[in-house]
């Protein structure tokens, strides 16, 4: 049986329109309703489908430019191969004496034609470094927009920087350091919740696994310490029991909160 629960509300904590008092109502409801947590997911998740930015394109029109280049400079060079050709064909029917010169001549149009190919090598190398440039540049760019977007008053803004992070093939100490503090410290809980779906994905990084184990104790949002809880399990991260007993220590903890973070030292144990 689906929960009644007014769902108007689960859309007005995702947008951080609620007021402390009421969050904390719909918080506490969440931690102890499974329809409830499932409906705000699947909200969470076309919320961030609507947040998605287009991903510049850039290095498709210069690969575009330079194949056209490419294929511009093979037409002129076969052009003038065939011109040479039909010019030393002549000379071989006039006199014979032009035999020897004719040798020479191949060994010239060889020599030229080594080094249009090798031009034509290093062209392509070039390119490459510039793709490669561009790339890592565009990456780093990236990563200041998200800094720097971490610091906006605006909830939505804050969140369209952790977006950001999709994608990042390598994401330096501040990055990381970054997240854990907006994952920490972040008035909305949304933003917290969005930081935290971003930091699983970076989990590889030993930073990133040790930091959410020491956020655990941290975290007095009921969802955030049910969501955390999660996280540990999916990770299997053993090292988090010790701060989730230490959580369990808390006197105000909800009481569906304990049962999840008891049963998720269950399965790390």
């Amino acid at each position: 049986m689906q929960c009644s629960y007014d769902k108007e509300l689960l859309s007005q904590l995702l947008a951080g329109s609620l007021h402390d008092e009421k969050q904390q109502e719909v918080e506490a409801h969440l931690a102890g309703c499974a329809d409830c947590q499932a409906e705000l997911t699947t909200l969470h998740s076309l919320w961030l489908l609507m947040g998605e930015l287009p991903q510049p394109q850039a290095s498709e029109n210069a690969r575009s430019n330079f194949d056209g280049a490419l294929r511009d400079f093979k037409k002129e060079v076969d052009q003038q191969k065939n011109g040479w050709r039909e010019r030393l064909s002549a000379l071989w029917n006039i006199q014979p004496r032009f035999k020897l010169a004719y040798g020479f001549v191949l060994l010239a149009v060889g020599l030229g034609l080594g080094l249009m190919v090798s031009r034509s090598g290093n062209q392509q190398l070039a390119y490459n470094k510039q793709v490669d440039s561009l790339s890592g540049q565009m990456a780093e760019m990236k990563q200041m927009m998200m800094l720097s977007l971490l610091q906006n008053p605006s909830a939505s803004q804050r969140m369209r920087a952790v977006s950001y992070t999709d994608g990042m093939d390598n994401v330096n100490k501040k990055v990381i350091d970054a997240l854990l503090t907006t994952l920490n410290e972040d008035p909305n809980i949304n933003v917290r919740l969005m930081t935290l779906d971003a930091l699983v994905k970076l989990a590889d990084a030993p930073a990133v696994r040790e930091g959410l184990v020491q956020s655990i104790t941290q975290q007095d949002s009921p969802l955030m310490q049910s969501a955390i809880a999660d996280v540990m399990v999916k990770l299997q991260e053993k090292k988090s029991v010790k701060s989730l007993q230490e959580l369990l220590q808390k006197k105000d903890l909800n009481e569906m909160v304990k049962y999840k973070i008891e049963q998720s030292i269950h399965k790390l144990t």
